[in-house]
């Protein structure tokens, strides 16, 4: 009990040192722990749960009509995302093997958005860039070839993360990536080998990308707007 207690101050810390727009209710926010494949609980009633990713990586499935597996969404830290009672939340669950969460009580911050208009624009903007998620991913499937849509996912990783270095770590599978881009895991590795060979990308592990050639992505891709 003792080592879990310092592990959550431990990861209270690094929510302290991120910036979001729920700030203010961090002091009471639940650290939650999930291990790869634990599901997120969606019972939480109709007030539901906000999440705050502070470590690790999270997604949002459904089953498709045909039996596949469709991600609708990717979730990785400093990013939020909503959990209610609604079967249209589909699945939602852990990527990586630590990942860990701020659980926000939906009905609390309710209240609150009603007290107080600051607060209640600071949710709307949580809101909003909870749909321009969705939206680039819209961005991305809209690409015609399938190298199109792994060039554009990987700038729009860039794009996320906080350092613009150029080195995207990727914090899901080819098989994660596959089903976020409606393709084969075959048509992803393939797309990944040809921009090697082209001297766009560069692997530094397993799951570590450098992007050498940013303008070559940005010129055929056309996703200079997303990364800005």
């Amino acid at each position: 009990m003792k080592a879990r207690s310092h592990a959550a101050d431990y990861y209270r810390r690094i929510l302290s040192a991120q910036s979001h727009g729920l700030k203010r209710l961090d002091p009471v926010a639940a650290i939650m722990h999930y291990h790869r494949g634990q599901e997120i609980p969606n019972s939480s009633g109709p007030a539901g749960h906000w999440y705050c990713v502070i470590v690790g990586a999270v997604r949002r499935c459904t089953i498709r009509s045909d039996g596949r597996r469709q991600i609708l969404d990717l979730m990785l830290p400093q990013d939020f995302f909503f959990v209610s009672d609604s079967k249209r939340d589909g699945t939602i669950e852990a990527v990586v093997e630590e990942t860990v969460l701020a659980s926000y009580p939906g009905a609390r911050i309710e209240q609150l958005a009603e007290r107080d208009p600051l607060f209640a624009r600071e949710l709307r903007e949580v809101a909003l860039q909870s749909l321009a998620r969705s939206q680039g991913q819209l961005q991305i499937l809209g690409g015609i070839t399938a190298f199109e849509k792994v060039g554009s996912f990987l700038l729009s990783l860039d794009g996320r993360g906080s350092e613009k270095r150029g080195e995207v770590e990727l914090p899901v599978s080819r098989y994660d990536i596959a089903d976020y881009l409606a393709v084969s895991v075959e048509t992803v590795c393939r797309a990944i080998t040809d921009l090697q060979h082209r001297g766009v990308i560069a692997l530094a592990g397993k799951r570590t990308v450098k992007i050498v050639n940013r303008g070559a992505l940005e010129d055929r891709f056309g996703e200079r707007a997303m990364v800005a």
